[in-house]
């Protein structure tokens, strides 16, 4: 059993945890476990810093800054989306400028999540 089954899949399954009585609570959870390999890779590496896409208007934010510094508040927490204010069709077309490969569009601007159980 991995650490990320152990200690995030397994239990919330089993609750059948949900957020708002519908939204089942796989991208909330999985926030901490890719900051935790965020946090571990950034040490391993001798990293001051780490950066993340989420933009200022959304928890996911909030729940990777809090586990990052909660385990490595030594580590700066670039967050370009929300520190140069862009909107998510800035981002998608700031992708698409640079060549950064993105699985979504202007027409579909919402991943599935695929980490945690969240998605096919």
């Amino acid at each position: 059993m991995t650490f990320s089954s152990a200690i995030f899949i397994f239990p919330a399954l089993q609750a059948d945890a949900v957020y708002e009585g519908q939204y089942p609570l796989a991208t909330a959870l999985s926030r901490p476990l890719i900051a935790k390999f965020l946090v571990d890779t950034a040490l391993e590496e001798g990293a001051v810093a780490v950066a993340h896409g989420c933009t200022g208007k959304g928890n996911d934010q909030v729940r990777i800054d809090a586990s990052v510094a909660a385990l490595a508040p030594q580590l700066k927490v670039i967050a370009p989306a929300r520190e140069w204010g862009m909107t998510r069709e800035q981002t998608i077309a700031y992708a698409q400028k640079n060549k950064i490969a993105i699985p979504i569009t202007k027409a579909s601007p919402y991943s599935l999540m695929k980490t945690c159980g969240g998605g096919p």
